[in-house]
């Protein structure tokens, strides 16, 4: 009986030790081709930013695309060369609100961000943001944005 006990023991032990290691995956990095949400999509696109993937940034802003930031207008090449002037070390995004309509989503949000601008010292606290993403046959692409910041 004692022995009965203990292989019970041992093969609970075992089995509990298996189904433990079988539940721990690695989690998957977000990608575009499965975000699920106008916020997702916001934070892959500062992300790309942060790594200077100048092709993916570039990739998810329409042909048409214009942003509005501090009283100027730029257009997708203005942004494009103003962004490659940023060297984002970390940024945060909260105060998220999205608004749905068929394929497209608004989203506002404040960011905070440090890192430097043209070899200059940026940090940037609670700016209001706001960005509209369309899906288009390439997939989501932004396609305004406009910051409060200077």
């Amino acid at each position: 009986m004692r022995a009965m006990s203990r292989l019970s023991l041992l093969v609970s032990s075992a089995l509990i030790l298996f189904l433990t290691g079988c539940t721990i995956w690695a989690q998957k990095p977000a990608a575009w081709s499965n975000a699920t949400g106008a916020e997702e999509l916001e934070r892959l696109w500062w992300s790309e930013v942060k790594a200077k993937h100048w092709d993916e940034v570039e990739h998810h802003l329409a042909g048409n695309y214009v942003s509005q930031s501090g009283g100027s207008t730029r257009d997708r090449a203005q942004v494009m060369e103003h962004l490659r002037k940023l060297d984002l070390a970390e940024f945060t995004i909260g105060d998220v609100a999205v608004h749905a309509h068929g394929e497209t989503f608004v989203v506002t949000y404040t960011m905070d961000s440090r890192g430097t601008f043209d070899g200059q010292p940026l940090e940037m606290k609670h700016v209001a943001m706001m960005t509209a993403w369309q899906k288009q046959k390439q997939g989501w692409v932004a396609i305004a944005h406009a910051n409060s910041s200077p």
